[in-house]
């Protein structure tokens, strides 16, 4: 059990330690963190609403388990990426339990969980507060249970259960994104079923994960459809077949090969240990494809790959449940490469001049510290996270050059265990300034003290990127947008059919605000500078350069009318 529990700590170390260290970054970490934030306030949990709009782009289990971890640990920045961090460790659970069912073989389980753990688009995502990496565990759920559904030899109590967790994970991906809780696990087991010639496993194993995911998905869907009768249509059309096949704008359209470089520059650092494993050759490669899982894993990372590259809309995050496969591939490989014999060169090779890049890059960004400029990243309160990070960095790089002649196992175990504490560290050093306007919280939580305004009496207005941001920050829902609607298109015309306050206000409303005798506290909220929004003449104009946070507008004290 060794094993485990390195892959353990490396996840506890590399995962939930910095999460939260940084600064949430807009629009999705607002977005991810509102939502919950809403239900919570509203006691609503069926219908996602997002600045009071309707919502209808994702499912509800997302936002159920940030609401989860908000009653556990409060409304802060762990608590938000908390779930996609212990989705990334789920996953990894998973890709153990799978290569340790089909072949037995705990050393290669535990490497290829840590490759996992060790991919940057893994790691990012894992870090960071989107439902992609939920979504994933809960896929990654339903390919290891009908995989090992799918080989046992006859339907027994075993191949039941499994088909019965097969199908809750399919509820459970289903309501956190959608209906590629059955496209992704579907092409990956029709490729390997078809390379197997199982054709009667055609005729078993759909149905029980079918009726146990349609049995516990209709409690919710049928809730939602009675409080929100379109929420089915937008979600089948809007989300699903106008995102696969629309070329609009809000669609992310994208050329086909977009997601290519994602795939390969997401495996590293983790591809580092790979690199050396390709000198096994084709020969090897050809005895790992004897083995069924193996067959199986190629199949769930091509097949699934090539449906998001033919969909018109494209984001990396789509292409994240093709990693757990890749990742198990990857370890096989790597243990032919150490099982090939020799003095495994090619690792120590790169282990070393991995080291060395470590060392030079410490040395570096220790010197850039002290530079006068980098006051202007303000690194302020986390300066001694910075130090802390070069001087692991050094460290780390300087084990591994100083282990030249150690056994590969001993240098095996620094590459991970240092790289767990840099990113461990260095999750506690990224600045406010470094990610510019991409993270306001700190900024606007000045606000209120800076100018003298009552964040609960006052009245905001802001764009559609900063929109959630200004909503968590001040606890209000009825932020509103000037001139555009942006994701709350839909909500917006929805609610004003109905005779509702909506989202958006243009120009000439907030200018008869300004200038009727007995406004609020009005604060206005933007990127750019003079051509975010002019206040009408005859006012005085105040600008605060908050972190990118622009316009702000303050009545005067012990006046009427006034704009401070």
């Amino acid at each position: 059990m060794r094993y485990f529990w390195f892959v353990f700590l490396f996840f506890i170390v590399a995962y939930l330690v910095p999460l939260a260290g940084r600064p949430l970054v807009t629009p999705d970490e607002f977005r991810y963190a509102e939502i919950p934030r809403e239900m919570i306030a509203d006691g609503d949990y069926v219908t996602p609403r997002l600045l009071n709009m309707r919502y209808f782009e994702k499912p509800v289990l997302g936002y159920w388990l940030t609401v989860g971890c908000f009653k556990m640990f409060g409304d802060n920045a762990f608590s938000i990426r908390l779930p996609a961090a212990l989705g990334a460790g789920l996953t990894a659970l998973l890709i153990w339990l799978l290569v340790d069912q089909a072949l037995r073989d705990r050393k290669l389980a535990a490497l290829a969980a840590i490759f996992y753990l060790s991919c940057g688009l893994v790691y990012g995502i894992g870090t960071f507060a989107v439902l992609d990496s939920q979504t994933t565990a809960f896929i990654t759920g339903i390919l290891v249970t009908s995989y090992l559904a799918a080989v046992e030899p006859c339907f027994n109590r075993r191949k039941a259960l499994l088909l019965v967790l097969c199908g809750v994970f399919t509820a459970l991906a289903f309501l956190t994104k959608g209906f590629i809780a059955f496209a992704v696990p579907g092409l990956a087991m029709l490729g390997f079923l078809i390379w197997e010639r199982r054709w009667k496993e055609f005729l078993i194993l759909p149905w029980i994960p079918l009726v146990v995911a349609l049995a516990l998905i209709a409690p919710w869907a049928i809730a939602v459809h009675r409080a929100e009768p379109d929420y089915w249509r937008y979600f089948v059309v809007i989300e699903h077949w106008q995102r696969f096949t629309a070329d609009a704008p809000g669609q992310h359209p994208e050329p086909f090969w977009f997601l290519f470089p994602f795939l390969v520059g997401g495996v590293f650092p983790a591809a580092l240990l790979l690199i050396p494993s390709f000198s096994v050759g084709r020969t090897a490669a050809g005895k790992l494809l004897q083995q069924p899982l193996y067959r199986f894993c190629l199949s769930a990372v091509v097949l699934p790959f090539l449906f998001f590259s033919a969909s018109s809309g494209k984001l990396a995050t789509y292409i994240l449940p093709c990693f757990p496969p890749l990742a198990v591939l990857a370890a096989a490989l790597i243990a032919a490469y150490f099982k090939s014999g020799g003095h495994n060169r090619g690792f120590h090779r790169m282990v070393t001049i991995w080291g060395g890049l470590l060392v030079i890059a410490a040395v570096g960004f220790g010197i850039v510290l002290f530079l006068p400029f980098m006051k202007r990243v303000a690194y302020g309160w986390c300066f001694p996270a910075a130090v802390a990070m070069a001087v692991v960095g050094l460290a780390y790089g300087a084990s591994l050059l100083l282990s030249r002649r150690a056994d590969w196992r001993m240098r095996f175990h620094l590459f991970f265990a240092g790289m767990a504490l840099l990113l461990a560290v260095g999750g506690w050093a990224i600045p406010d300034g470094l990610l510019g306007d991409k993270a306001p919280e700190r900024a606007m939580r000045e606000l209120a003290d800076r100018l003298g305004f009552d964040p609960k009496s006052a009245k905001f207005f802001t764009t559609p990127s900063t929109m959630h941001a200004v909503a968590w920050v001040f606890g209000r829902e009825d932020v509103q947008t000037l001139n555009s609607r942006g994701e709350l298109d839909y909500g917006d015309t929805h609610a004003k059919a109905e005779g509702k306050p909506g989202v958006m206000i243009d120009r000439a409303e907030l200018d008869r605000m300004l200038t009727s005798p007995s406004h609020p506290a009005v604060v206005v909220i933007g990127r750019d500078r003079r051509s975010f929004y002019h206040p009408p003449v005859g006012t005085k104009y105040r600008e605060e350069l908050l972190n990118e946070i622009r316009a702000i507008y303050i009545p005067e004290k012990g006046k009427q009318g006034g704009v401070q």
